[in-house]
């Protein structure tokens, strides 16, 4: 019997405790929306690469990755110049856009509408592609002469001295 005693008196302290862990979730649910308004407001929207790359979802239905559209971006500011941007090494500033009105970002948009990301990476697998053919013929060639040498002809005068 005397478990039984101490059975109800474990699950009293349960109900108790279940009321207090209750009681203290709700505290923490308040005080998180207390902290969440005032970061919402005092944040403004930024409108970069990830903005950017939500629109192109929306307008083309095609998902790219930030790298892709960053690559775009840098083709864009150094060839034909109408990404204002300076392109030099170590130069990790975000990209920043008022908006999806801003002229930057409608030329984007033209641009993969148009295929340039697909292009891209045409070209880039191309490039691959012929490096590594390049690469194969020249370890093929080197090999055959490698043979060449390795194998030397064989000595006439060995075969005379047997006799």
């Amino acid at each position: 019997m005397a478990t039984r005693k101490k059975t109800a008196a474990v699950a009293v302290a349960d109900d108790d405790d279940d009321i207090e862990e209750a009681e203290l979730e709700e505290l923490d649910e308040d005080a998180d929306d207390e902290d969440e308004a005032p970061a919402k407001a005092a944040a403004p929207e930024i409108w970069g690469v990830q903005s950017l790359i939500l629109l192109i979802k929306e307008k083309t239905g095609k998902t790219y990755k930030p790298r892709e559209v960053r690559t775009l971006l840098r083709k864009m500011a150094r060839e034909d110049g109408t990404i204002n941007r300076e392109i030099v090494a170590g130069n990790k500033s975000r990209y920043a856009w008022s908006g999806p009105g801003d002229p930057e970002v409608r030329a984007v948009l033209k641009s993969v509408k148009g295929g340039a990301i697909e292009s891209a990476k045409k070209a880039a697998l191309d490039k691959l592609k012929a490096d590594k053919a390049k690469k194969t013929a020249a370890a093929s060639t080197t090999a055959t002469k490698a043979k060449k040498k390795a194998a030397p002809p064989p000595d006439e005068d060995d075969d005379d001295d047997d006799e």
